[in-house]
């Protein structure tokens, strides 16, 4: 075996295997037609993160921004947490949502913009 393909066979696998870990975001504007898909992110020790959706098309971008919970029911575990956070999108529209965490690895959320149009959202761990 050639000595230099030898380390590209083992860290390229490894490098792609770690891109297929991570948090999937999905949501629905109520006056966008279809799914919204994306990426989440988590946030420091503290808490919240941030999550990127988009239509299908990609024309229409939003990008969501959670703080830190300011509610936690169960101590020392994060189930049950919720929070605040803001979506700002590429349209101009902001919109001022609560999210929840349904387990340690999943939360969702809603809000409405201003003119009455509804977010709904939910980032989960993939694996």
């Amino acid at each position: 075996m050639n000595k230099r393909a030898f380390p590209l066979i083992v860290v390229i696998p490894a490098l792609l295997a770690g891109c297929a870990i991570g948090y999937q975001a999905r949501g629905s504007l109520s006056d966008v037609a279809g799914e919204m898909r994306g990426k989440g992110y988590p946030g420091d020790s503290v808490g919240g993160g941030r999550f990127a959706l988009a239509d299908r098309d990609g024309r229409l971008q939003c990008d969501g921004e959670m703080a830190a919970p300011d509610n936690s029911p169960v101590p020392g575990s994060c189930q049950g947490e919720s929070g605040k956070g803001v979506v700002r999108c590429t349209d101009g529209r902001e919109i001022a949502v609560r999210w929840k965490a349904i387990t340690c690895r999943s939360f969702e959320g809603n809000g409405q913009d201003k003119f009455g149009n509804r977010l709904i959202f939910r980032i989960d761990r993939s694996i």
